[in-house]
């Protein structure tokens, strides 16, 4: 089955409240402490943004939240990974690849040249990025160089051509 990967819009907070209430019960054992319209509003404002997945029943299975960041090092715009996630049952299709694409070609658009993202305490999503990021014992992953271009690049293509072509995780120590 073929998904559409968009920008989430106000009008998709009931579905993003459903993901993120399965989310907070199996990451974190807890209900979700927010509520639709702190969701709505934020998403309004863009205090964060959100990259969606949706299937041809134009049904929301998976999302990546993510903020503007700033590496002072470097002097390099970027983009922090909030939260990725996918319906269990919609999981080992390629959504959060089809994700992340799209999440690091927008952020090259805007001139950014690195993503980050946590994955603390989970082993699925630390392998996830394992596979094209660099991971910190901390549980922080990096994106960066040649891997992250490459990884921008690969936005809009086929999965089985994103899967093909992931970026070698040592391009993110080459400029």
């Amino acid at each position: 089955m073929a998904y559409s990967i968009r920008k989430a819009n106000q009008t998709d907070v009931p579905q993003l409240e459903k993901l993120l209430v399965a989310y907070m019960r199996e990451t974190y054992q807890c209900e979700w402490g927010g509520n639709a319209h702190q969701l709505e509003r934020d998403l309004f404002d863009k205090t964060f943004e959100i990259i969606a997945a949706e299937n041809a029943n134009k049904q929301i299975v998976g999302f990546i939240a993510w903020t503007d960041a700033y590496d002072l090092h470097w002097c390099l715009k970027g983009g922090d990974i909030i939260d990725l996630y996918v319906l269990a049952e919609k999981r080992g299709r390629g959504i959060g690849l089809l994700l992340a694409t799209e999440l690091a070609a927008e952020i090259q658009k805007r001139g950014g040249a690195f993503l980050k993202g946590g994955a603390v305490g989970n082993a699925a999503v630390r392998r996830f990025y394992g596979r094209f990021a660099m991971c910190l014992e901390g549980g922080e992953s990096y994106v960066s160089g040649r891997a992250f271009r490459h990884l921008a690049s690969l936005s809009g293509r086929r999965l089985r051509e994103i899967v093909k072509n992931l970026p070698l995780t040592d391009w993110n120590y080459q400029p």
